[in-house]
C-alpha cells in the first residue's frame, strides 16, 4: 500500500512540475529562459531550471546528498510536448539534435543515470522518483496526448540549439517534423526568480 501511495506522490509530483512548462506565458527567452512553439502537430514548451530550483526539488523528495550533488552538475531542460495533430507522433530523443557553435551538447541518457546512482549507492525508490522526472527515451504520442519531462545536459556556458525531430503515423512513416529553438542557455543559480 505505502508503494503505492508513494508511487502515486511521485506520479502528482511530475505532473505539477511538467504542467509549470504548459501554464507559462510566453518569455522573453532571454530573462526567462522558456519557450513555446506551436505547429500543425505539437504545442512544445522548454524551460531551463538552475542548479538551486533542482536541488530543491529533489531534496524535498528525501534524496541523499550525493545524489543531488551529482544531479546539479547537469544542466536540467525541462519540456512538455502535446500532439494537437489527428495522428500519432513519435518522441524518440536519439532523434534530437543539441549542439552549439562548437558541437554537440552530450545529453545524459536513463542507462547513464542508472550506471551514476549505482555508483553512489543511491536508494532504488530516489532512483525511481528521478526517472519519472525525465523525459522518456521513446515512445508514441495518440492525438490530444500530452508527455513531459526532464532532458539533463553537460553545462555549457554557451547559448545552444534544441532540434527534436518526430517521426508521425502508426508505423514511423509518416513525414517527420523538426521543432527547432535556438539561443537555448543553461541556467546558473540566481539567474531567475521562481
Amino acid at each position: 500500500m505505502n508503494k503505492i501511495l508513494s508511487w502515486q506522490n511521485a506520479v502528482k509530483a511530475l505532473l505539477g512540475f511538467v504542467i509549470s512548462v504548459y501554464s507559462c506565458n510566453v518569455c522573453s527567452a532571454e530573462q526567462e529562459n522558456r519557450y513555446k512553439i506551436e505547429n500543425q502537430f505539437v504545442k512544445f514548451g522548454l524551460s531551463a531550471r538552475t542548479p538551486e530550483q533542482m536541488a530543491a526539488f529533489y531534496e524535498a523528495r528525501g534524496f541523499p546528498k550525493q545524489a543531488i550533488e551529482a544531479a546539479t552538475q547537469h544542466c536540467f531542460i525541462t519540456v512538455g510536448i502535446r500532439n494537437i495533430s489527428k495522428h500519432k507522433i513519435w518522441l524518440d530523443l536519439n532523434r534530437w539534435r543539441i549542439f552549439n557553435e562548437q558541437g554537440a551538447v552530450a545529453r545524459t541518457n536513463r542507462e547513464q543515470w542508472k550506471q551514476k546512482w549505482q555508483q553512489l549507492n543511491v536508494p532504488l525508490a530516489s532512483q525511481a522518483t528521478f526517472n519519472w522526472t525525465l523525459l522518456p527515451e521513446s515512445r508514441d504520442l495518440h492525438p490530444d496526448e500530452p508527455v513531459g519531462g526532464n532532458i539533463t545536459l553537460t553545462p555549457t556556458d554557451m547559448p545552444f540549439t534544441v532540434e527534436a525531430v518526430f517521426a508521425t503515423g502508426d508505423d514511423q512513416q509518416g513525414q517527420p517534423f523538426v521543432v527547432k529553438i535556438e539561443n537555448v542557455r543553461c541556467l546558473k543559480d540566481g539567474e531567475i526568480k521562481s
